[in-house]
């Protein structure tokens, strides 16, 4: 009884140390461990990439970006300089302050609009320029893979960041 009420006040206290207090996330890229964060990534039957990410409290890195930044690594590793990332899905659990996405992905050499999205639907896809979505998710000090960079200071002195669907849009439609 006593061990198994230390093992659960130990992963508490290890999910709780992972985000600070000031709203930021410490949040470690990599692959997704068994406890929580990170991505996961395989070959669908149709050859697309499956990626999932996940995220876990409320800091800034967002499981979205966790995703759209491990299709850009995919894309590179692969030699090609865009990626287009197809239907993307994000579920929120409130309880646990887990986020979790599904999104598809594949490795393309033009700046186009993808001519057919894998969902029929074509606001749910489009082509990302790989550097762009690096630079974009990086964080502040381009050393924190998959966390939003802050994009401008708004006319009020309030840093904006812009992350999500559409980060690193190029070429015709975005969103």
């Amino acid at each position: 009884m006593r061990l198994s009420l230390a093992i659960a006040a130990l992963a508490l206290s290890l999910s709780c140390a992972t985000h600070a207090s000031d709203g930021t996330s410490s949040f470690r890229y990599g692959p997704m461990t068994t406890w929580g964060e990170g991505y996961k990534d395989e070959v669908a039957r149709d050859g697309f990439w499956k990626i999932q990410g996940r995220t876990r409290g409320f800091g800034r890195a967002q499981a979205i970006d966790v995703g759209i930044y491990r299709a850009a690594e995919l894309a590179k590793a692969a030699g090609h300089r865009y990626v287009e990332i197809h239907d993307a899905v994000e579920r929120h659990d409130r309880l646990s302050g887990r986020t979790d996405v599904t999104l598809f992905a594949r490795p393309i050499d033009a700046p186009v609009h993808p001519s057919t999205c894998r969902s029929g639907k074509p606001n749910r896809c489009y082509t990302a320029d790989v550097e762009l979505v690096f630079v974009r998710l990086s964080g502040e000090n381009m050393q924190q893979p998959g966390v939003a960079a802050p994009s401008y200071v708004a006319e009020y002195g309030r840093t904006v960041i812009e992350s999500g669907f559409g980060i690193g849009a190029v070429g015709g439609r975005r969103r």
